[in-house]
């Protein structure tokens, strides 16, 4: 079997596949694709022998879902990215909570010891921002999600509980993948909902909110604040110039949590993507498959 990769394989990855024929140039005869989502459109049609498609990113948003043959199974690599992830949105929750971004003396900070933390997504990376809540602040923490992977969480809930539960929370994040279900789920109605002097920061994909109606909440609620590592995606490319940048109550990082930023998380994403292809190869399974109806 062929295993065809975007992206040159070090010598430890490398390692993890030597049983099998790693290609980087012709992906004609290759059974397996190893990349990223966006990089996918331009293989399929020169991939007829396609089984499986793993992505080194824990997204699948970017995959051409629609344009998939019928059968292909496809794997994400959901939790390689948690741990510096969910650090990242704690920098965040930290930052706005203490402003440390603004110069004002007046500026009033929010305390987050012994207070409500809502997780919504409780995954790798909503777990482990769940695990630092809980035994970093002493946090009551609430889960949203189909699954849980984590005992960290006080009390767990389903998603047509968030207004309610967005009410209670004194600090949000969205963790949440990309989807039919998920897309625009934060509108106005729903970000309308949050606590007086509350926090909520995303971590997911931006789409997961809607932009100007996250801009008006944000005028009308200055005592809300939001912070974001994901930008709205324009022509096809996630635009990081926005007028929020000009709020005195958010905060944005251009997308630097994950991979972007720290070569050894590069290098152990890409490693956890290897070992889960060499699973599915020897086993006929693997970790995080994706259901693609979720994206169609």
């Amino acid at each position: 079997m062929i295993i065809y990769s975007t992206l040159k394989l070090g010598e430890t990855a490398r390692e993890v596949l030597k049983e099998w024929e790693v290609s980087y140039d012709d992906p004609s005869d290759a059974e397996v694709i190893l990349a990223w989502p966006t990089q996918v459109t331009q293989i399929l049609d020169r991939a007829p022998k396609l089984k499986y498609i793993q992505t080194f990113s824990a997204g699948v948003d970017g995959l051409p879902f629609d344009k998939l043959p019928k059968g292909v199974r496809v794997f994400s690599n959901a939790g390689a990215y948690s741990l510096p992830v969910a650090e990242h949105a704690w920098a965040l929750v930290l930052a706005l909570a203490k402003m440390v971004n603004r110069r004002e003396r007046n500026a009033q900070s929010y305390m987050l010891t012994r207070k409500t933390l809502l997780v919504i997504g409780c995954g790798g990376i909503g777990s482990k921002v769940a695990q630092i809540g809980k035994s970093a602040f002493s946090m009551w923490v609430l889960g949203v999600s189909r699954s849980f992977k984590s005992q960290d969480f006080d009390e767990r809930h389903s998603i047509n509980e968030l207004p309610e539960l967005l009410s209670r929370a004194d600090v949000s994040v969205i963790s949440l993948p990309l989807n039919k279900h998920t897309r625009s789920l934060f509108d106005y109605k729903m970000l309308s909902c949050v606590k007086q002097n509350s926090i909520m920061v995303n971590v997911g994909r931006a789409e997961l909110v809607v932009e100007d109606d996250l801009k008006k909440v944000l005028l009308e609620r200055p005592d809300f604040r939001f912070g974001t590592d994901v930008f709205w995606r324009k022509n096809g490319r996630e635009e990081f110039e926005s007028e929020l940048w000009s709020y005195p109550n958010f905060m944005g990082t251009p997308h630097t949590a994950g991979a972007d930023s720290n070569r050894e998380v590069f290098e152990e994403a890409v490693l956890q993507a290897v070992k889960n292809v060499r699973t599915l190869l020897t086993t006929g399974s693997a970790q995080n498959e994706v259901k693609v109806e979720d994206y169609l």
